[in-house]
Parts: structure tokens; C-alpha cells; sequence
């Protein structure tokens, strides 16, 4: 069985059990329609999209990393791949799109 070692900066948070949080998150189950009702009423949604994306982001560099076989560093201002390996799985960041759409919006 392999083991995944886990690092932190600060090694004891590790091992210190969250007792009474400072922040309580507010809780849905129904993401979807939270979003909806935030278009609607124009209030912010209970995610914002950029936690949103960061989230869903880290799925997306595993099934990458999974697909590639390799340890990968990943460089979250310019959201690419750098280093060993960077060519590969910066390959998978994105597929060509059906004619007539592209990203010539993303400059």
C-alpha cells in the first residue's frame, strides 16, 4: 500500500485537532441552486468563483498528474505546470475546441 506523505510549513498543525473553529462556514446542499438564486436576487453565492474554481481546480491537477504518471509542480498565479514534466501535462490543461469556437478571448 502506498503511503502519501503530507508536509506543512508549520509541521505541528498536523497534529493539532481542530477544536471549536474560528470560522463557521455557512452550508448548502444545493450548490446549483444557491447559484441561481445568487444570479437572480445579484447577492454573492454562499462559494465565491474563485474558491469555486480553486477547488475544482485541484481534481482536475490530480486526474492530470494521475494521467501523466509524474509528480507535478503546479504554479497557481499563471494556473500552469512548471518544471519536469511541465510540456506534458500543460497539454492537458485544455482541448481543441469545436469549430467555430476557440479561446482567442483568453489573449
Amino acid at each position: 500500500m502506498n503511503r502519501t506523505t503530507i508536509n506543512s510549513s508549520d509541521p505541528e498543525i498536523l497534529d493539532t485537532p481542530m477544536v471549536d473553529p474560528p470560522v463557521r462556514l455557512e452550508v448548502s446542499d444545493d450548490h446549483m441552486r444557491n447559484f441561481f438564486d445568487a444570479v437572480g436576487t445579484r447577492k454573492d453565492p454562499i462559494c465565491p468563483a474563485e474558491d469555486g474554481h480553486r477547488s475544482a481546480s485541484v481534481g482536475h491537477l490530480i486526474v492530470i498528474a494521475l494521467r501523466t504518471g509524474r509528480a507535478l509542480r503546479w504554479d497557481p498565479s499563471k494556473e500552469k505546470f512548471i518544471g519536469e514534466g511541465a510540456r506534458e501535462a500543460n497539454a492537458h490543461l485544455s482541448r481543441r475546441m469545436r469549430k467555430p469556437y476557440d479561446y482567442s478571448f483568453a489573449g
